[in-house]
């Protein structure tokens, strides 16, 4: 599925987050000791430490600042995918794995909560799978990415919408999300086949949710895009 049919087959995806009913609210601590709570950061142990994006209150990041120095302080309940946020029992798991099957679905129990079966096209791999249960949802642009390049003074809202978003949503072989983990463009790309597709919707994502992508990613998304011919 080309990149610009998929936009088109996700703007009709019933999944559409409501930003302002969901609130992030305090749950598990990270590594840190500490954890987001709105649009703030709140230590619980003695030696956490307050991230820098709100000591500097608002100031742009300097050429030369370390994202992974943000690491620390990245929670996953701050991206939780675990919602169903149109009441119909599926998760957001469940409504890409609907949306994305090539083939009528089969669920594991009556309600129509999970799905079991299938078709499903993995375009990092050009893998064909049949059973749900052997694909990760995966995100385009990581989580984890987007919070170390500043997406941590993120609204939770905005935070839970660009987790949930389809547009960087994708099922994938298990074994090459673990491959890709939280890389860029610079260190990770899928099959070449699909990595001029795969660097636009790195570009499409980043622009919609003004997100800056680091000087490395972009680097070696301007020499992809510069090979890829026109749809």
């Amino acid at each position: 599925m080309t990149f610009a049919r998929r936009c088109i087959l996700l703007v009709l995806l019933p999944l559409i987050l409501p930003l302002g009913a969901v609130i992030a609210h305090p749950g598990p601590l990270d590594i840190n000791g500490g954890l987001y709570d709105g649009m703030s950061y709140h230590c619980h142990m003695s030696s956490c430490e307050e991230p820098d994006t709100f000591k500097r209150s608002g100031a742009p990041d300097s050429f030369f600042f370390d994202p992974d120095s943000r690491d620390q302080f990245f929670n996953d309940i701050d991206w939780s995918v675990d919602h169903d946020f149109d009441g119909d029992c599926q998760n957001t798991r469940n409504e890409i794995l609907v949306i994305t099957s090539l083939a009528e679905v089969r669920y594991t129990n009556p309600r129509n909560c999970e799905v079991r079966t299938g078709q499903w096209l993995d375009v990092l791999t050009g893998k064909t799978f049949t059973v749900a249960a052997q694909l990760a949802l995966d995100h385009i642009i990581p989580p984890r990415y987007a919070h170390n390049q500043g997406a941590d003074a993120w609204s939770p809202q905005k935070k839970l919408a660009f987790a949930n978003d389809p547009l960087n949503l994708v099922m994938t072989d298990r074994s090459e999300q673990r491959r890709r983990r939280d890389r860029g463009p610079s260190r990770y790309l899928p099959r070449e086949e699909y990595q001029c597709d795969y660097v636009r919707q790195w570009e499409a994502i980043a622009e919609k949710y003004d997100l800056r992508i680091d000087n490395r990613d972009r680097g070696r998304i301007r020499r992809i895009l510069e090979g890829c011919t026109g749809d």
